[in-house]
Formats: structure tokens, C-alpha cells, sequence
């Protein structure tokens, strides 16, 4: 296992030490019940090589001592002192084994099914649903028109008829196995579409054009706006996995615009659509998400894009964190051969999406 340097500990020891539940323990992940939010099942994964954890209820996450001091509501450098004094050779108690007696769940993790499999299945579950008016009056306040709407495919998370919905996809011969946001029932063998909260289902669309995933907004936010369409932790279920958002890019296009958020991304091209500043989109299913963006570097290069104009929310000139990535993502697009442009205005306005409804709809 890999340890930060300096640091006499690595992560499973801190899940030990505090105490936090492990439900499954697959060799190489933990699975938890997250300590930062009312998480009943195992939402929080920790990934032992990495030294790294995210909740997927809560989105609280980071690595050793993110954890630490969320817990213990510390700062950083609190957090490292008392875990060197905890786990060092000087300390009070010496660098020790997990003594957890983690509790199992049997549950079978299938393998992630092919984008085409995923895409199949995801435009075939779209179409049984609509987009409720409590909806459709939300994304027209936020500049969207109902045309709009309608060609982005967003549907409202369904709360009846889920039997039915799994039958008819079923007798389309969509695939279940390994999409994520279905399992299999171990008793009774039928699968069941899992959804966890309601809100605003948004397709996350690779260069292709294919679904790769579904992102929900959710209607009642705690400590998180979106989750994904995730059927983790279940029987025959699977864990979801994101794809950069892309939206009006083509191949011959040389340039592009980086935002966050599969929204963000389809409302700013919306708006942008026959102005001066139309250009197709890439958003990044959150910040940062540096993994996503390798995958977007590699892609966007070979359709030939050359320019990347990098418009991340305004809070960065107040939020280290997005500070942070978002110079990070200027120096790896530099170091990848691009001509990264930074887009700056000003916070009144905070994401591209609010800047352009202000620009191109508030008139």
C-alpha cells in the first residue's frame, strides 16, 4: 500500500482508528457506511493502494488526512500532527494492525457494461419517462426552452411504475447486467431499477454521443447537488463511472470550451447557439476530476482541437479548491500541447451557464 510521505499511516488505519463501519472489504476497496452523512447502506468507498475516499451520498472526499480532520473537525496541519503523534515512533501508541471485524454483505459487483451497452439501455429508459411540469418550470427559469429541453433528453427520476419500466426494457432486449442503476433481486432473480433520490435525470454524453451515465439533480440538496445512477452494493449491481460531458463538439473543431457540470456544459451551449461565442462544450462531472480530463485531453487531440478556453465557475478567485484545479488544468492541457485560455468575469455571474442566460436570454 502506498503512503503519503511523511505520514506514519495509511487511510485503512485512520477508517480503524476512528472507527467508521466497514461493510465489505474486497482486498483493494473498503466500503462504508459514510460517517458525514445519514448513510444507511455502504455509500462511502475507500481505496486502500490510493490512499483516497469519496462518499457517493454526500461527496465528501479526499485522502488520509481529509479524512482525519473532517472527523474531527481539524484543520490539515492539526490532522497531521496528531496523527504523526498517534501513529509515529514517537508517539503514544505504535503503527498497528486493522483490529475491524468488517461485517459482509453478499453481494455480487458485476463488471461495467460496454458504452454501447450503456447507451442502449440508458436512451431506451429515457424514453419510457417524461420531464414533470415542477420540472419543466425549474430549467425555463433557468433559461431552457421546451424544445431545448426535449433535445437534452432530460426526464424527471421516476417514483412509480419502476416494475413496469425494468419489464418494458426488458422485452426491448436492453441489457441490465453491469449498468449501473440496476440489480438483480437475489431472491425472487428480477431486476430492479435503483433510483436514490429524486430529481432531474441528465444523459452524460461521450465524444460519440453515446450515454455513458446519468447524473441526477436532485430536487432536495444536503450536502450534494447531483449523484449518479448507481446500483453500487447491491446484488448484481454495479458502480457507476462518469465520462467528460461533451455537447456540441465535432471533429474539425479547434476550439473548445472546459466547464464543470453535464448542466452547466448543455445550458451554456444552449444559450450560446447562434451568437459570437457558440463553441462546443466539455464539462467535467465535478472539480477536480483530473482522471476525466486525461480522457478529454486524449480525445479532444484527436479530433484536432487546438484551443481550449477554460471556464470554470468564478468562485475560483475565492475557493482555493477550485483555484487549485482549475491551474491544474491549465498546466496539464499546456503540457498536453494545447493553447489553454482562461476565461475570467466577474461573480456576480458564477458559472459559464449563469454568464451566458445574462449575455443571450435576459433581454
Amino acid at each position: 500500500m502506498g503512503r503519503i510521505p511523511d505520514l506514519p499511516c495509511d487511510i485503512e488505519q485512520v477508517v480503524d482508528l476512528l472507527g467508521i463501519e466497514v461493510i465489505r472489504d474486497t482486498g483493494t476497496q473498503l466500503h462504508c457506511r459514510c460517517p458525514f452523512c445519514a448513510d444507511r447502506k455502504a455509500h462511502m468507498n475507500v481505496k486502500i493502494r490510493d490512499n483516497v475516499f469519496r462518499c457517493n451520498r454526500c461527496g465528501k472526499g479526499g485522502g488520509i488526512l481529509h479524512l482525519y480532520a473532517e472527523y474531527c473537525d481539524v484543520n490539515l496541519h492539526t490532522a497531521y500532527e496528531e496523527l504523526c503523534k498517534i501513529f509515529g515512533p514517537d508517539g503514544g501508541e505504535p503503527v498497528r494492525k486493522c483490529k475491524r471485524k468488517p461485517r459482509s454483505i453478499e453481494t455480487v459487483e458485476l463488471p461495467i457494461a460496454s458504452a454501447e451497452v450503456r447507451d442502449n439501455t440508458y436512451s431506451n429508459l429515457l424514453s419510457l419517462l417524461t420531464l414533470c411540469p415542477t420540472h419543466q418550470s425549474a430549467l425555463k427559469e433557468r433559461g431552457l426552452k421546451s424544445e431545448e429541453m426535449e433535445l437534452l433528453c432530460y426526464r424527471t427520476t421516476p417514483t412509480t411504475r419502476l416494475k413496469r419500466i425494468v419489464t418494458e426494457l426488458l422485452e426491448r432486449g436492453c441489457i441490465l447486467d453491469g449498468v449501473p442503476g440496476f440489480y438483480c433481486q437475489k431472491d425472487s432473480g428480477q431486476w430492479v431499477l435503483d433510483i436514490r433520490g429524486s430529481g432531474i435525470m441528465l444523459p452524460d454524453r461521450n465524444l460519440l454521443g453515446q450515454i455513458e451515465a446519468i447524473q441526477v439533480r436532485l430536487d432536495k440538496v444536503y450536502n450534494q447537488k447531483f449523484y449518479n445512477l448507481t446500483s453500487v452494493d447491491q446484488y448484481y449491481g454495479t458502480q457507476s463511472k462518469c465520462c467528460p460531458h461533451y455537447v456540441g463538439v465535432h471533429e474539425g473543431d479547434e476550439v473548445v470550451c472546459l466547464t464543470e457540470g453535464v448542466m452547466k456544459s448543455d445550458l451554456a451551449y444552449s444559450f450560446a447557439q447562434g451568437s459570437p461565442y457558440e463553441c462546443g462544450f466539455v464539462g467535467l462531472t465535478g472539480i477536480p476530476s483530473y482522471s476525466q480530463y486525461e480522457r478529454a485531453l486524449e480525445e479532444l487531440d484527436s479530433i484536432g482541437v487546438k484551443r481550449i478556453n477554460v471556464m470554470v465557475d468564478s468562485d475560483y478567485q475565492v475557493k482555493e479548491e477550485v483555484r487549485k484545479a482549475r491551474d491544474r488544468y491549465i498546466e496539464m492541457g499546456a503540457a498536453a500541447g494545447f493553447e489553454m485560455a482562461p476565461i475570467t468575469w466577474t461573480q456576480k455571474q458564477k458559472g459559464v451557464d449563469d454568464l451566458y442566460k445574462h449575455l443571450f436570454r435576459d433581454k
